[in-house]
């Protein structure tokens, strides 16, 4: 399994299994994304919009969204594949593919899974899972995003961030989330002074601690869903010294603990008891997200 390359121009994809229903909210996503569900379904909620997804369909996550989540099995089993698509190589497919030939783009976040994104989309997975040279990788995936297009999706994968510090924030501090940052390493890094920098995140209703905690909130979510890791590791390696402080901030952010996450993606789930979609769900009281502008 990779880790996460939100700079580099390599795509990474991610099997994600679970075996009991269970929800997160106020996920971040910094890079674009793409996700098919093989097993059972997944719930959405972004902002206002609510839809479900099953193996007939694609999700596409733009980057910068916040969004809530429920994996809900299938007979005791889910199975989702997620692969995330550095910006720069949407803006190479841009370039090759201008925006006058792309069909009208639709708002949703579920599009059809038909049958040409299908060849294209098992074409990707099948380079990324033999680790093929990263040309032949870029080359399976401008097929997917062309098919998409075809078929009058995928705009909502180049919408431009309307927080573009924010987003320029989140790519600093993913190089090292464990790291002791402050706001001036970050504006050093971003040639401003930290004083600047904290106006323009606040004109963009973002503070730098809350960004810097979802960064590692990410960090740490994938590493609980992708690696055999203990929480411990996973803590420390996210700027936690405390395993028990880090779980108490994770339940807080996405209303799962670290252990129960990992308990749904080992444990076999009673189907009478525990797929119920309207007892795990619950979306719609979501969490607000943090405006720490400190």
């Amino acid at each position: 399994m990779y880790a996460i390359s939100h700079t580099e121009q390599r795509l990474t994809n991610q099997e994600i299994i679970a075996r009991c229903a269970h929800s997160l909210h106020r996920i971040t996503l910094f890079t674009p994304a793409l996700c098919h569900v093989r097993v059972g379904s997944k719930t959405v909620q972004w902002g206002d919009h609510v839809e479900i997804a099953t193996p007939h369909s694609l999700i596409l996550f733009p980057a910068g969204a916040e969004i809530s989540i429920a994996n809900t099995p299938r007979q005791g089993l889910y199975i989702s594949d997620m692969i995330y698509v550095p910006e720069l190589l949407l803006r190479k497919f841009r370039q090759l593919y201008s925006p006058a030939t792309l069909e009208p783009s639709m708002s949703q976040l579920c599009i059809p899974f038909d049958g040409n994104i299908q060849l294209m989309w098992q074409g990707l997975l099948n380079t990324l899972q033999a680790g093929t040279p990263m040309q032949l990788q870029q080359h399976q995936l401008y097929g997917v995003l062309l098919a998409l297009s075809l078929s009058g999706h995928g705009e909502i994968l180049f919408r431009n961030r309307n927080d573009p510090l924010t987003a320029q924030v989140q790519q600093v501090l993913l190089r090292d989330p464990a790291r002791s940052w402050s706001v001036n390493d970050v504006a050093q890094q971003l040639h401003l002074g930290s004083s600047t920098l904290r106006r323009r995140l606040a004109a963009e209703n973002q503070g730098f601690r809350s960004i810097l905690e979802s960064v590692r909130m990410g960090k740490a979510l994938y590493e609980l869903q992708s690696s055999t890791h203990s929480i411990g590791e996973i803590a420390f390696q996210g700027g936690y010294s405390c395993a028990s402080r880090f779980s108490a901030r994770f339940a807080q952010h996405f209303v799962l603990t670290p252990s129960a996450l990992r308990q749904a993606m080992k444990l076999h789930s009673n189907p009478n008891k525990n797929n119920n979609t309207d007892q795990v769900l619950n979306l719609t009281p979501v969490m607000p997200p943090h405006n720490d502008k400190n």
